[in-house]
């Protein structure tokens, strides 16, 4: 319970009263993120499926996506923008970690971090209206996957992030993806209950695939973003945790676009 206090008081704006030793739990059971996802999940599934029924669906997905950015803080957008601002600097590793902590934005970060919210949202705005409950739940749950992945096999830093790294394994990614399949699993036979009394949602046909593929999807992206890190930073810290979670949601609904489009 307590790594769950720390995870809510963290990730979103819910202020809770956390102590020291729930903010260790945390880090000791970083696995445990994906139930913060499905809050997410929660949001982004009632607010585009509702919204997009009465004004435009890319206006929804604008308003959609602020709402959830703003319930974190902008903490990941914020990492997004660190990370491309490392990333695109020229020079030693030393040079890319130092643009990285440069608590100035630049306009390689601020592009980076564009054109990854641009893709989310127009994506978005792609899937067709009975389907987004389901697949912008699962999504949410997905990104909170390829943070793990990148904490399970990146290499711990000296900041906040550091412990939960230091404490993430592959082990912990398995935990991770089974706590996620049970709850995109439990949303989703709340679907196949809803859909035969409304026509507003409905689960995609060979929705198993789309799942298992943007499962792989999701701890894939995770792991190049460690590597990524390590090559041009030497650790994954809060700011590439940050980009996974923004870098990961654009990668697993591209995935569903592209296999709703073929299947």
């Amino acid at each position: 319970m307590g790594a769950l206090k720390g995870m809510f008081s963290f990730f979103t704006m819910v202020r809770l009263d956390i102590t020291q030793d729930d903010m260790d739990a945390m880090d000791r059971r970083f696995w445990m993120v994906p139930v913060v996802g499905a809050l997410y999940g929660l949001i982004a599934a009632v607010m585009m499926t509702v919204l997009s029924h009465y004004i435009d669906t890319l206006v929804s997905s604008v308003i959609t996506f602020f709402v959830i950015f703003a319930f974190n803080r902008f903490l990941h957008i914020d990492g997004t923008i660190d990370v491309g601002d490392g990333l695109v600097v020229a020079g030693t590793k030393e040079d890319h970690l130092r643009a990285l902590k440069d608590s100035r934005i630049g306009a390689g970060g601020m592009a980076f971090a564009l054109m990854v919210i641009l893709m989310s949202v127009t994506m978005a705005s792609a899937i067709w209206i009975p389907l987004m409950a389901f697949l912008l739940f699962s999504s949410e749950i997905l990104v909170k996957v390829g943070m793990t992945s990148a904490t399970a096999f990146g290499e711990p830093g000296d900041g906040m992030a550091g412990n939960s790294v230091r404490n993430t394994s592959p082990l912990s990614l398995l935990y991770a993806m089974i706590l996620a399949a049970v709850l995109v699993a439990m949303f989703g036979l709340l679907i196949f209950v809803l859909q035969d009394h409304t026509p507003w949602v409905a689960l995609p046909d060979h929705y198993l695939i789309l799942i298992v593929t943007a499962f792989i999807v999701s701890v894939v992206t995770g792991m190049i973003m460690s590597v990524i890190a390590k090559k041009n930073f030497g650790m994954v810290n809060g700011d590439v945790l940050g980009a996974t979670n923004e870098i990961t949601r654009a990668t697993v609904l591209l995935t569903f676009l592209i296999l709703l489009s073929v299947i």
